[in-house]
C-alpha cells in the first residue's frame, strides 16, 4: 500500500514510516487553514484538507494522509492550552480521523500564541535556543524532555487513523 502524506515537513515523513513501515509520497499542499491553528475543530480541518489534496496530488497512493498540528484551549474544565495532533486518512471513499496526544502547555505559551502573529514552533525555538523545532523533537519533546516526540505522537495517530482501513470490522460497517 502506498501512502500520499500532505506536508514534507521530516517529523511527519517519519512519523508515516513508523506507523506503516513504508516511505511515504511527500508532497507539499495546502492546508487550507491558518499557519497556526488554535482550535481543535481548525486542526481537523486542516488535516482533512492535507489527506485529501495529498491523495489528489499523487496518482500511485492509496491513501491520503493529513497531519496537523495545532492547539486549542479549553475554557471550560482546566482553562489551559493544549497542544493537538491530528491526522486524516483519506482512500478516495472514505475519510477517518484520529488525534494524538493533547499536551498541556505552558500558560505563557498559550498567551503568546493567543495573541496572534507567531507560531509555536518559533515560540518553541526561541524559548529553547533551537532552530527548526518542529521538524524534529517538536514542543513535545522539548517540554518533555525528550520522553514525547512529536513523530511519536504523530505516528500513533496516523496508526489510529488507518485502523478503520485495516480491520475488517470497519469494513463490515461500512457495507463493504
Amino acid at each position: 500500500m502506498q501512502f500520499a502524506l500532505g506536508s514534507t515537513n521530516q517529523a511527519k515523513r517519519r512519523a508515516v514510516r513508523l506507523a506503516t513501515g513504508c516511505e511515504p509520497i511527500c508532497v507539499s499542499v495546502p492546508s487550507g487553514v491558518a499557519s497556526q491553528p488554535l482550535r481543535v475543530e481548525e486542526t481537523v480541518r486542516g488535516a482533512m484538507a492535507r489527506a485529501r489534496s495529498a491523495l489528489a496530488a499523487a496518482p500511485g497512493a492509496d491513501i491520503g494522509l493529513g497531519l496537523e498540528g495545532g492547539v486549542d484551549y479549553d475554557d471550560r474544565l482546566t482553562h489551559h492550552w493544549y497542544l493537538v495532533s491530528v491526522c486524516a486518512a483519506w482512500d478516495g471513499r472514505m475519510l477517518y480521523v484520529a488525534h494524538g496526544v493533547h499536551m498541556p502547555l505552558p500558560d505563557g505559551v498559550g498567551a503568546r500564541l493567543a495573541a496572534g502573529g507567531v507560531e509555536l514552533s518559533e515560540v518553541m525555538d526561541a524559548l529553547f535556543g533551537r532552530v527548526g523545532s518542529n521538524h524534529d523533537e517538536g514542543a513535545y519533546g522539548l517540554l518533555s524532555a525528550g520522553r514525547i516526540t512529536r513523530d511519536g505522537v504523530f505516528r500513533d495517530a496516523v496508526i489510529a487513523a488507518l485502523t478503520p482501513f485495516q480491520n475488517v470490522l470497519y469494513r463490515a460497517q461500512a457495507g463493504d
